[in-house]
């Protein structure tokens, strides 16, 4: 019975061996197995972070065939002339960036309320400049972006900040309790920058006076910047902010200058800089500057001039390096050089002519008037192409009378049902100020011994004068069409 027993118990302890053998002992692996996987994981993040070429294979192999070249610097120079790459480092704007830093250190940073309008035309580097000096501040608080372009209604501002943060509500008829009890009641202070904040604006401005309000309250933990174009937004539409003693710090941000530009462009090109030749020639980087600042001062205007250059210049090249390939062989690609003749010819089919430019200079009432004059001068003719043709330039040479002119300017508004007419008066401004630009002629027609003639004269009643076009009525056209609101009346 004894050895019976001991044989069933070697049994036994054999069957369990084996099932444990087959059954995974845990779901964690060996220790050596990990550690492969950890080396593996590193080396993986190592090459994700420096891409290895064929060059340098064949190099630590101690081959010399031809393999690929290695990527050249102007392919990362494309990537930093992109607008919506983040800048490297904020260039100039020294007040500025000083005015903003101490809104940041009296406010959030402390734990404070307080309110901010910062105004300039677009490229100026508003909302570029606010968020590189965030990221820099030396305290940690929240901070969100809200576009108040894509709200329908300014109400949809409180659900849109209290999305950006991450806060539940109920509904949007508790959004504004919910941002109130943040305001008032929160852990701590945070940041709200409301980008576009002009498309907030409506009958009564009720959103934009609640949020300045909270904003500059004594136990307020909200500090509020509002971010638009215009400078005067503040006095215009919100000019109570000053009796309810709300009214915001003023930064205006001025249109970069020529300089500005040349070093914003030339410390965005020395952050890819190799020890090869620039990419971008430096009278190549002064022209697109000069001719930037002097139209608008758009700085993603630069940025987009020079990166279309760059990639005409790398056309170019390609299509010599086909050329050698096909008498020499196969043979080293030139880098591409950006030189003046490609910011030249960039900026020409960008700019188009000196006419162009006038006429999209003009302000949207302008290109009403506008409008109006190649409406009135279409219908005048017949039916038919070249009736209407015919038509049309006998009303340019001729002239409309300025009454029948702002008759069919009322209309026009009407019909567009975007804005009111201006009144008679603010309507003859808008004509003599085309007349100053060189886009309208405005004549009164008088007597004369010889019998009736148009003599150009800056006297006599509106209801005398009469206008006509001091450019080709062809170019309106393209102009007023380039216009998504005036394309379907024309």
């Amino acid at each position: 019975m004894p050895a019976a027993r001991s044989t069933r118990s070697t049994r036994t302890t054999a069957v369990k061996r084996k099932a444990l053998a087959e059954t995974p002992m845990s779901r964690q692996p060996p220790p050596e197995v990990a550690l492969a996987a950890q080396k593996a994981a590193a080396v993986a993040t190592l090459k994700s972070a420096f891409p290895v070429t064929k060059h340098s294979v064949a190099a630590a192999n101690g081959k010399g065939a031809k393999v690929a070249k290695p990527v050249s610097s102007f392919v990362a120079t494309k990537t930093v002339l992109h607008r919506s790459t983040a800048p490297p480092q904020i260039v100039g704007r020294e007040s500025e960036q000083a005015a903003i830093c101490q809104f940041l250190q009296t406010t959030v940073e402390k734990g404070r309320g307080g309110s901010m309008y910062i105004s300039g035309n677009p490229g100026t580097g508003k909302t570029a400049c606010l968020q590189t000096l965030i990221k820099q501040s030396v305290a940690s608080f929240p901070s969100v972006l809200v576009n108040c372009v894509p709200l329908t209604r300014p109400e949809q501002a409180y659900a849109a900040v209290l999305d950006a943060l991450n806060a539940e509500y109920d509904g949007a008829d508790g959004a504004l309790a919910e941002l109130e009890r943040l305001v008032f009641k929160g852990k701590g202070a945070f940041l709200v920058i409301l980008d576009e904040v002009d498309s907030l604006l409506g009958s009564k401005q009720e959103v934009l006076y609640r949020l300045f309000e909270l904003a500059a309250h004594p136990d307020s933990r909200l500090a509020l910047v509002g971010i638009a174009n215009a400078l005067d937004l503040t006095d215009r539409f919100l000019p109570r902010l000053q009796a309810r003693n709300c009214e915001p710090i003023l930064l205006n941000f001025n249109p970069y200058q020529v300089n500005d530009i040349v070093a914003i462009l030339q410390s965005r090109l020395d952050s890819v800089a190799t020890t090869e030749e620039p990419v971008i020639q430096k009278a190549a980087l002064e022209l697109c500057a000069r001719k930037v600042a002097a139209t608008s001062g758009d700085l993603r205007k630069a940025l987009d001039v020079c990166r279309q250059a760059l990639e005409a210049a790398e056309a170019e090249c390609k299509k010599k390096a086909r050329l050698v390939d096909k008498e020499n062989g196969p043979a080293a690609a030139p880098v591409p050089k950006v030189s003046i003749m490609h910011i030249a010819k960039v900026l020409t089919s960008l700019n188009g002519s000196p006419i162009a430019q006038k006429l999209n200079a003009l302000n949207f009432q302008q290109k009403l008037v506008l409008c109006a004059f190649v409406s009135l001068s279409g219908n005048a003719g017949g039916s038919g192409p070249a009736e209407a043709a015919a038509s049309s330039k006998k009303s340019a040479v001729g002239g409309i009378a300025v009454s029948k002119l702002f008759a069919e300017y009322g209309v026009i508004c009407d019909r567009l049902g975007m804005l009111a007419p201006v009144t008679r008066t603010e309507f003859l401004d808008l004509v003599t100020m085309m007349e100053t630009q060189g886009v309208v002629i405005v004549e009164t027609l008088r007597a004369g011994r010889r019998g009736g003639c148009r003599i150009a004269s800056n006297s006599g009643a509106a209801d005398d004068r009469t206008l006509r076009l001091a450019v080709d009525e062809a170019d309106i056209r393209r102009a007023l069409m380039s216009t998504p609101a005036l394309g379907p009346i024309l």
